[in-house]
């Protein structure tokens, strides 16, 4: 059987690489799914709106709608059984690895390194915050895929001849999609509208025409904003309501401050020896009594970020003791971990300390240049990952001191920013491309030989 010649062509030596790499992934993710890799922090509820076709647009929850109605479209064809959680699972996690082939395609030419690029294809292939919340029941698997086929439709806005009302009639449709699947996309609103204005100014566009791509891209995404934040208003229990801090704070809130967030702390290091994330305490191990992660002002942001980045630590795809049935209860409280991935997860995240490093040094760098090619109507690829990252990162990022239980509740967590992590880590590796291998060229494979140690260590982890 003959491949078709436009998927022979794609099949260089490096992208059969990818397709190896993402291979693989997608396989630890299925076997993931067997054994209850579905059961997040969120599963039941989810699982109950979803079977009930009443609660499709319940904006008193903190989740927007599609989701839902696709889990229930895939409920109705397959039944209350529990092949319903794992097909759901596995479906998300095929998008997901279609998501990042997508991905790497974006990116490709943005490096000068076809070898450093690939140490950044293996690396995000097998991050392990991405493969396990591709599994995971909730919207958070839905991030990354929307926010990948927004850079390939806003790709139409980097040439003026291309920026035409027709394809921003396209992006907005795409960013509906996007806030209706995650209402975190409404961090992209505001961004795209500084974008458009910048465009305006340098490409001297008529008001009319800047008028009218505004309108497209950005009217309907804000009315579903509008809409979800007025319907949620006549819910007596809403989460809108309940998030947020009153006037002048609450006794003992917040639990994650300021200080939290722009500093690390000395007992960030307690976090490298990849305490178990658990609710309660009855259900965490002996060895972890004298470690709960979950204590107000204890940890900071960067430290518990990096944490649960590079590994298992709520061990959502460790093992679930006892029947699978969707009619039984289920939460990761429940899931143990063998003793022998504790220090496996101890060398993914020492090993995943550089890129953490990487990442905050080559993100305000990749922003700043992005900003400058803005201003000289020079856009490329990953400025715009640049900027639609860090909108929908600061979104996620800066309210957490004005909410209850910020620490807690676990708003540090990095599933909430999935997009932004293809653009930190994406800056990491144009650091090195751009620096260290334009140098020393030989030293690319260096850093491929580096992701691929990390990469067998996270894949014993998933596994």
């Amino acid at each position: 059987m003959k491949l078709s010649p436009i998927f022979a062509a794609q099949l260089s030596r490096p992208r059969v690489l990818w397709l190896f790499a993402l291979s693989v992934s997608f396989l630890l993710s299925v076997s993931a799914a067997f054994r209850g890799g579905y059961v997040g922090p969120d599963y039941c509820w989810h699982l109950e709106r979803m079977l009930d076709s009443s609660r499709f647009f319940d904006f008193s929850t903190g989740d927007p709608p599609i989701y839902i109605i696709l889990g229930h479209g895939l409920f109705r064809l397959i039944g209350k059984n529990d092949g319903f959680p794992i097909t759901l699972s596995i479906i998300q996690a095929a998008v997901n690895t279609l998501a990042m082939w997508c991905f790497f395609l974006y990116t490709e030419r943005c490096f000068k390194s076809p070898v450093v690029h690939l140490g950044f294809v293996f690396f995000l292939t097998f991050l392990p915050v991405r493969v396990i919340h591709s599994v995971t029941s909730g919207t958070d698997w839905m991030t990354i895929p929307v926010f990948v086929l927004l850079l390939y439709v806003f790709d139409n806005f980097l040439s003026d001849a291309t920026s035409t009302q027709k394809n921003a009639a396209v992006l907005g449709l795409t960013l509906a999609l996007g806030i209706w699947s995650k209402y975190s996309f409404m961090a992209l609103l505001p961004a795209l509208f500084a974008i458009f204005a910048f465009l305006w100014w340098k490409r001297a566009w008529k008001l009319q025409r800047f008028v009218s791509i505004c309108a497209l891209s950005l009217v309907l995404p804000s009315a579903l904003v509008v809409y979800s934040h007025w319907a949620s208003g006549y819910e007596k229990k809403a989460e809108a309501r309940t998030l947020w801090l009153p006037k002048g704070g609450a006794p003992g809130q917040p639990d994650m401050n300021w200080k939290d967030l722009f500093s690390v702390k000395v007992r960030d290091l307690q976090l490298f020896k990849a305490p178990e994330y658990f609710r309660t305490p009855k259900h965490r191990g002996p060895q972890y009594l004298s470690e709960d992660i979950r204590v107000g002002h204890k940890h900071s942001y960067l430290g518990l970020s990096h944490m649960a980045t590079f590994t298992d630590s709520m061990n959502l795809f460790q093992d679930l003791p006892g029947p699978h049935s969707i009619e039984r209860f289920l939460i990761p409280d429940f899931k143990v971990r063998r003793p022998w991935k504790t220090p496996v997860m101890v060398a993914s995240m020492s090993l995943g300390a550089p890129w953490t490093l990487l990442a905050l040094i080559g993100t305000p760098l990749i922003f700043f240049g992005a900003v400058n090619h803005l201003r000289k109507d020079k856009l490329k690829r990953e400025d715009v990952v640049a900027f639609l990252g860090t909108a929908y990162f600061l979104l996620m990022f800066l309210p957490i001191p004005f909410v209850y239980w910020g620490a807690l509740g676990g708003a540090w967590t990095p599933r909430l920013i999935l997009s932004p992590l293809l653009y930190f880590f994406l800056a990491a590796f144009l650091l090195i491309d751009r620096t260290i291998v334009a140098k020393w060229k030989r030293s690319a494979f260096v850093v491929l030989a580096f992701v691929l140690l990390q990469s067998a260590i996270e894949i014993a982890m998933l596994a």
